[in-house]
């Protein structure tokens, strides 16, 4: 990842991911990508990591370089940060080294998106029969409804609507929407694990949602164990289905609860089109995870 301002940080006392991300104006998919060989869980005091900042993020420590030194760092190492030069950013966002951004959508490393297709590095999309055009639009639909649904239950909560009881029963018929597609697939053990997993999504969604009502910089334990209840869907639906990329995978749900949790600040902060606007982004991230799933059934 290319970043103008790229820093090293050395974590402090009672740091976490979403902290830092909430801090540099970044996300926690972008912090673990910048520190591969960070266990993100298990952050220690005096451990250095990589950020590249946000837009809108400005250091108080920051200084003006000395004239006719234009090559050297313009932040002084205060509170733990140090700027790497030399680093770029591209404009209007964050791209990945080697990836092609398609209108209407985006691609990873090595991949080439054809017009309604969502493909996999290394992957070439085949036609496929009636089941499969089936399946796939059956899991677009079960994963665009859960962030629909889950979006308006969180805006009748945020609210203190009397509806919000009946949206709350509509997310969790539509989890029995998405169990019923991959039970066609898996035994069920693993359907009573798969189930038992997605319901603590759904639970710690709620303790992320009624922390972040309380307080706009909630940091608690429910929002470092919602990424970790990501991380363990990803690896139970790997374990599954051998086509999944874990890695990919995990990324995926990351960047949904990236979008999600964004979606609630902004609107508790009262800046509904940045709300919308993520919204509508994060609509495309549930059909790329979508037919991310479905391909990997099918391969079964």
């Amino acid at each position: 990842m290319y970043c103008q301002n790229r820093i090293s940080y050395r974590v402090q006392e009672g740091d976490s991911l979403y902290k830092l991300a909430k801090q540099f104006h970044t996300t926690v998919t972008e912090l673990i990508l910048l520190n591969s060989g960070v266990n993100p869980y298990n952050l220690q005091t005096g451990m250095r990591l990589t950020i590249c900042p946000g837009e809108g993020y400005v250091d108080e420590n920051e200084s003006k370089p000395s004239e006719g030194n234009t090559n050297k760092p313009t932040k002084t190492p205060v509170g733990g940060i140090v700027i790497i030069p030399g680093t770029t950013t591209q404009p209007g966002g964050t791209t990945r080294p080697g990836t092609t951004a398609q209108p209407g959508g985006t691609t990873r490393p090595g991949t080439t998106t054809q017009p309604g297709t969502a493909t996999r590095p290394g992957t070439t999309t085949q036609p496929e029969n009636n089941m499969g055009v089936d399946l796939r639009q059956r899991m677009r639909m079960a994963w665009l409804n859960h962030i629909t649904l889950v979006k308006f239950y969180l805006i009748s909560f945020f609210e203190n609507l009397s509806s919000q009881n009946a949206w709350k029963d509509a997310v969790y018929k539509n989890a029995e929407e998405i169990f019923a597609i991959f039970a066609q697939y898996y035994p069920a053990s693993a359907m009573q694990r798969f189930r038992k997993l997605f319901m603590e999504h759904l639970r710690l969604t709620d303790e992320v949602a009624a922390g972040l009502k309380a307080d706009p910089a909630f940091s608690g334990a429910a929002m470092e164990n919602w990424y970790i209840n990501a991380e363990e869907i990803a690896s139970f639906l790997s374990r599954q289905t051998p086509a999944y990329n874990e890695t990919e995978l995990r990324k995926m749900f990351y960047d949904h609860l990236d979008m999600e949790r964004q979606q609630m600040e902004a609107y508790l902060d009262g800046d509904y089109e940045t709300d919308i606007e993520i919204y509508l982004r994060s609509q495309q991230n549930m059909i790329e995870l979508a037919d991310f799933l479905t391909s990997g059934l099918l391969a079964r």
